[in-house]
């Protein structure tokens, strides 16, 4: 498996790296690190440092659609929300990771584009992030919905694959 010293998903234990919740062989559920702008935000990533879709291989490919949706399915659930969107940038961390994030009918910054106005001023401190106590008890429920339609995949919690 292909990793980089400097890259915080690579580095789990790095202080920089977002909290495993999940883990397969090949992939890992993550909450977004504080400040998070919506509680229930998860990212799924890859273990192998990938820096894109493209570079995935076939087994990653076969699965990433299948984790996403179930993923997105338990933020959904715990949540509230009416939907979720999946995105990728991999422009801060050069390693493939999506983003679940939960979309509130209620809430127009979580609408489409106006998310990402949303996620820069919760970055500057100009709105206010979801608290990091109710952020990690939202994924903690998310992940435990989560595990059991992942299993399949192999995940399980991080202590229990070593």
């Amino acid at each position: 498996m292909t990793s980089d010293s400097k890259c915080v998903f690579c580095s789990p234990s790095s202080e920089h790296a977002p909290r495993a919740y999940l883990e397969s062989p090949r992939w890992r559920l993550l909450r977004h690190a504080d400040p998070v702008p919506i509680a229930g935000w998860m990212m799924i990533a890859t273990r192998a440092h990938r820096a894109g879709l493209d570079e995935m291989d076939a087994e990653e490919q076969r699965e990433l659609g299948q984790i996403l949706a179930r993923v997105a399915g338990a933020v959904r659930a715990v949540t509230g929300c009416e939907r979720t969107y999946a995105i990728t940038f991999n422009e801060a961390v050069k390693h493939l990771h999506m983003h679940v994030i939960p979309r509130h009918a209620s809430d127009a910054s979580t609408t489409s584009w106006a998310l990402a106005d949303r996620y820069r001023s919760t970055m500057r401190g100009e709105m206010d992030a979801a608290t990091p106590q109710v952020a990690e008890q939202v994924a903690q429920q998310i992940a435990a919905l989560a595990a059991v339609s992942l299993g399949e995949f192999g995940f399980a919690p991080p202590e229990a694959n070593r």
